[in-house]
């Protein structure tokens, strides 16, 4: 017996509470496994609660992003248009495009200098920023310049009261440095495909979380549309066991 949860409510509850201001969060897990899809319904519902907010691309278009958000029920034009939400293409100049981009998105000291920039023009407090994904930037940088490029932004963030939500999939860096980007940060969600009579299935399981009492469960989710991620709980006393893993 389980229970389709209201939006993201159970995702919170899981976390301990509302994610904490002045924090970095992590999103792992296996390709295909819904790391964006998490990534930008926190995004979303970061919007809805009235905390500007700045996607930083650097794996697909601006207008696919949009168009994903929308295939969700979700509207980011409306933030663009009040000023609480920018897009940032580090995309795109790795297509060609010149105009409105970010023209040498592997500099990573320009990339910090034109999202402080943007970070000022919404205000610069409390605003949560979305980096999806971090693989171009290992891909292309030295491991230390990543690292180095992902201290400096969530110190930057968090001293600002915002939030850093950056994803990473399983398995594309080497796993010494997968274990420093975990080390880095203040919360880390792990998703998982898991093979289940001859059919995958979606798992979520928050694995840190400071300054909240996290719940350490593995909880099967399902991707909707319309409505995003959509987690599957048992009907009676899930949260009042006691918490443990299930592998």
């Amino acid at each position: 017996m389980e229970k389709i949860s209201t939006p993201f409510k159970d995702f919170y509850n899981l976390v301990g509470g509302s994610l904490p201001d002045a924090s970095s969060i992590l999103i792992a897990g296996d390709p295909g496994s819904g790391k964006t899809t998490l990534a930008q319904q926190i995004l979303y519902d970061e919007l809805t609660r009235s905390r500007p907010c700045i996607i930083v691309t650097y794996d697909t278009f601006p207008a696919n992003i949009t168009e994903r958000m929308n295939e969700f029920g979700w509207d980011p034009r409306k933030y663009q248009l009040m000023n609480k939400l920018e897009i940032m293409d580090c995309y795109s100049a790795t297509a060609g495009v010149t105009e409105g981009v970010v023209p040498q998105p592997y500099d990573l000291t320009n990339v910090s200098i034109y999202l402080t920039t943007l970070m000022e023009k919404l205000g610069y407090r409390q605003v949560t920023i979305l980096l999806d994904s971090l693989i171009p930037i290992f891909s292309e940088t030295e491991s230390k310049h990543a690292i180095s490029f992902i201290q400096s932004i969530a110190a930057k963030v968090k001293k600002a009261g915002g939030k850093l939500i950056v994803t990473l999939s399983t398995g594309s860096v080497h796993p010494e440095l997968f274990r420093k980007v975990e080390s880095l940060v203040d919360g880390v969600v792990e998703l998982r495909m898991v093979e289940e009579n001859q059919m995958l299935h979606r798992y979520l399981l928050v694995r840190k979380m400071d300054r909240r009492q996290i719940i350490p469960r593995l909880v099967r989710f399902d991707i909707v549309g319309g409505r995003g991620i959509q987690l599957k709980l048992p009907r009676l006393g899930f949260l009042l066991r006691k918490p443990g893993v299930t592998q």
